[in-house]
């Protein structure tokens, strides 16, 4: 379970939909991204500055990605990308089938955990 003791808020609205970015940070250095709506091309740069930050700062970085609907693939990308600037910090949440299908596709299914322990 994260004890949050600070939390970051951003949402950006474009012409679909509100997307969101929250930010959980545990004393233990085992912080969360949570990411809300679409990841397409018009936020993935907010996207990956949320996810530069919070691993440069963290000891384990969790990718909650339980309430995004739509992931762009430079979005998964950027994901795979972020783990080899930062080996054994990032791991992905709990993503919708349509998501998680994005990620086994380019390989990158090993990123996937059942909860936020691991």
């Amino acid at each position: 379970m994260l004890t949050s003791t600070a939390t970051m808020e951003r949402s950006i609205l474009d012409g679909e939909g509100v997307f969101r970015l929250e930010t959980v940070s545990s004393p233990d250095g085992r912080n969360t991204l949570r990411a809300f709506g679409e990841l397409d091309m018009s936020t993935r740069a907010e996207f990956v500055y949320g996810l530069d930050r919070l691993a440069v700062t963290s000891d384990h970085v969790t990718v909650d990605l339980s309430e995004v609907s739509f992931m762009y693939s430079g979005v998964a990308n950027a994901i795979i990308d972020a783990t080899y600037v930062h080996p054994g910090k990032i791991a992905v949440l709990a993503p919708a089938r349509s998501v998680r299908m994005v990620l086994d596709v380019l390989g990158a299914g090993a990123l996937v955990v059942d909860d936020f322990r691991s």
